[in-house]
């Protein structure tokens, strides 16, 4: 009987020592950081920034978008000057879904530019589809000066996981631009500057930071 009530114990301790790690675990992020050269260009709406980032789907990420879980990409863009204030912001967020029956993957992107829903038949080209971005048009605190230097910098979240967060990227993406915010333009971006506020309570699967040099603005076309 006290053999048994030891084994039993044992086991139980066992069982506890695996739940915490497990709970530990899925604390953990994996955090990856690159220096990435980034094009930035003026277009008829604004400043636009364009980068690509295929390592963000890894072996990892790629079997789980084929097992059918939905997988979600939030991309933050910040352009920031010598001084490190924020004077451009931009995001966009990728949803995506594969389709077991119909053997290819849903994709839904969103940005300032609005809503595409996609269908996308292989992992070759979700990659090609969703590990970049085309011109992603950033919100401007003020009139930007060609001849200082700026800098990029660009955070992705893998599934990020806090409801807060979800909900102010919900509200931003509804209103990318600001036309219909109620206040000045620059209330409007301090409040969407606070979606770029890391918060202790976030927790995503992986985060991928990318930074690029700093250097001067391009040319306004025309």
């Amino acid at each position: 009987m006290i053999f048994l009530r030891k084994t039993q114990f044992l086991v139980l301790l066992m069982l506890v020592g695996l739940l915490f790690a497990w709970t530990a675990g899925a604390q953990v992020r994996d955090v990856r950081k690159f220096n990435r050269d980034m094009a930035l260009k003026w277009t008829e709406r604004g400043l636009a920034v364009s980068l690509a980032f295929p390592e963000v789907f890894t072996e990892r990420m790629r079997r789980r978008l084929s097992s059918g879980f939905t997988s979600r990409l939030l991309v933050k863009v910040v352009l920031r000057d010598r001084k490190g204030k924020k004077v451009g912001l931009g995001l966009a967020q990728f949803t995506i879904l594969y389709d077991i029956w119909e053997e290819r993957y849903r994709v839904r992107v969103r940005g300032a530019l609005g809503r595409r829903d996609l269908l996308i038949r292989s992992m070759d080209d979700l990659v090609k589809t969703c590990g970049r971005l085309d011109d992603l048009l950033l919100t401007q605190d003020r009139k930007l000066n060609e001849n200082q230097r700026y800098r990029l910098s660009v955070d992705i979240e893998v599934n990020p996981a806090s409801k807060e967060q979800r909900r102010k990227v919900r509200k931003y993406l509804a209103n990318p631009d600001g036309r219909s915010s109620v206040g000045s333009p620059r209330s409007f971006f301090g409040s969407f500057s606070r979606i770029f506020v890391r918060e202790k309570d976030i927790q995503a699967d992986a985060i991928y930071t990318y930074r690029s040099p700093f250097s001067t603005l391009p040319k306004a076309a025309g």
